[in-house]
C-alpha cells in the first residue's frame, strides 16, 4: 500500500538541529496533458535486449520479455490463482494439480507438459526484467504550500485530510512487485505439489516445512486469501508507460 506526500525543498535549524527535506523530482510526459508525471526516483528497467544476426552485415535486436503492462496482468492472475489455490484446498484437501485431477479427470502423469510449462513460464515472467514507466497523478508529488504543516481545523477525525490520504490501494509498481512474488508462489506451489507426498497445495506445504498444523494458521490463511484476493481486483493508481 503507498501513500506519497510531496514536500518542497526546506531546511530549518533549532539548538544545532538542521532537518532537510527535499521535493520528488518528476518530469512531465510530452502528449500525455497535464496531470500525469513520471518518478525518475526510480531508474527505469529494460528488457532484455540481445542481437539476432540475419545476414553478414545485419542484425536486428530483439527484446525478450513483457512490457510492464502485460506484466501486470500476468500478475494479477497469478495472485488470483495462489488466492482460489488456497481457497480449493480448504475444501478439497488437495493442491492445484489435484483440483485440477477431480475437475478433468487426467492424473498429474498425464499433465506433465502443461505442469512444466506453468513453471518455467512463471518463473521467467517473474525474474526477467520488463520495460516501461511508472506515471503517477500529479498531485502525488504536489508541493506542500507555505505556512504550517497541518491545518489545524482538521482533526483526526476526518483521516483522509489528517493523514493526507488521497485513496486506499497499491500504485501499479507495488502492485506489479506483490504479482511478482505471487508467479514465484505459484510455481514454488507446483514444485512442491509435485515433489512432496500426499498432493499438498500451498497450506499443506507451510504445515509440512513449519510442522504447524493449519487449524493454528486460520487467521493468517484469511488475512492471505483476502490480501490477495484485493491485490489481484484493485485497480491501482498510476500507469506504465512502454518505451
Amino acid at each position: 500500500m503507498a501513500f506519497c506526500t510531496g514536500i518542497s525543498p526546506a531546511s530549518t535549524s533549532k539548538r544545532g538541529l538542521t532537518v532537510r527535506a527535499h521535493a520528488a523530482k518528476t518530469s512531465n510526459i510530452p502528449g500525455k496533458g497535464k496531470g500525469r508525471v513520471v518518478s525518475n526516483q526510480r531508474d527505469d528497467v529494460n528488457a532484455t535486449q540481445f542481437q539476432v544476426r540475419l545476414g553478414k552485415s545485419t542484425t536486428r535486436p530483439v527484446t525478450l520479455g513483457f512490457t510492464k503492462n502485460n506484466e501486470l496482468f500476468v500478475g494479477r492472475m497469478a495472485m488470483l490463482g495462489v488466492a482460489f489455490a488456497a481457497i480449493g484446498e480448504v475444501i478439497t484437501g488437495k493442491g492445484p494439480l489435484g483440483q485440477l485431477s477431480i475437475e478433468t479427470g487426467s492424473s498429474i502423469t498425464d499433465i506433465d507438459g502443461a505442469v512444466l510449462f506453468l513453471i518455467v513460464f512463471n518463473l521467467i515472467a517473474a525474474l526477467l526484467p520488463a520495460k516501461g514507466k511508472l506515471v503517477l497523478p500529479e498531485d502525488e508529488f504536489e508541493a506542500r504550500p507555505k505556512g504550517s504543516l497541518q491545518d489545524p481545523s482538521v482533526s483526526v477525525l476526518q483521516p483522509k485530510k489528517f493523514f493526507g490520504i488521497s485513496g486506499f490501494g497499491f500504485t501499479k509498481e507495488n502492485e506489479l512487485f506483490v504479482g511478482r512474488m505471487a508467479q514465484l508462489g505459484f510455481a514454488a506451489m507446483l514444485l512442491g505439489e509435485t515433489l512432496l507426498p500426499g498432493d499438498l497445495g500451498p497450506l499443506g506445504q507451510i504445515g509440512f516445512t513449519t510442522g504447524v498444523p493449519l487449524s493454528e494458521t486460520e487467521p493468517l490463511l484469511i488475512f492471505s486469501i483476502l490480501f490477495t484476493l484485493f491485490a489481484a481486483i484493485n485497480e491501482g493508481s498510476g500507469d506504465f508507460v512502454d518505451e
